[in-house]
């Protein structure tokens, strides 16, 4: 890791890589439970979900997702939406991913230049201390959805692994366009 005694901004400061790594590690676990979640609503094999998922946006898997759980007889149907609909509204994925960062001593700024009309830029203001408060709250969020669906450990793994084992028996990506002999 890389030391920074006296940072002169917070963008430099080895505990605001800490919590945005958090938040990248909680949002790989929310693209896990989005997908095997799909999975279970679709009843399919996890290999089918992996090749229907594979290279999708998480706006499309999240739009599918809602409609199926929106359509779905699922006794915990109301908890799951709510958790899953705040992943969706109040994550700030796309702004730590995409935005620029300026900073001060003790804020730091993710600056959004959102696409399509006129432009502008849109600042998203966070307290080291509210950026670590906003990523333990979609931490349990995500908690909550997975505990929502039914989650279990074991079966997430496998999900997960048919991933690895489906790539270990195709020479392709299921999004590449396959010659024609």
């Amino acid at each position: 890791m890389i030391e920074n005694k006296s940072p002169k901004v917070l963008a430099f400061n080895p505990d605001l890589w800490t919590a945005l790594g958090g938040f990248q590690v909680n949002w790989a676990g929310i693209e896990l439970i989005t997908d095997y979640a799909i999975c279970l609503f679709l009843e399919i094999t996890y290999e089918q979900t992996h090749l229907i998922t594979s290279g999708m946006m998480f706006g499309s898997k999240a739009k599918l997702l809602s409609d199926l759980i929106s359509k779905s007889d699922h006794a915990n149907k109301a908890a799951i939406k709510t958790a899953f609909n705040k992943i969706r509204g109040d994550t700030k994925r796309d702004v730590f991913a995409h935005c620029y960062i300026n900073s001060t001593t003790k804020t730091v700024q993710f600056i959004e230049r959102p696409r399509g009309g006129e432009y502008r830029a849109v600042v998203h203001e966070f307290t080291l201390q509210e950026l670590i408060d906003h990523t333990t709250k979609i931490a349990r969020t995500a908690v909550e959805f997975s505990a929502a669906i039914g989650a279990e450990p074991d079966k997430v793994s496998a999900f997960a692994e048919a991933a690895l084992s489906l790539s270990r028996k195709s020479k392709m990506s299921p999004h590449e366009p396959q010659d024609k002999e």
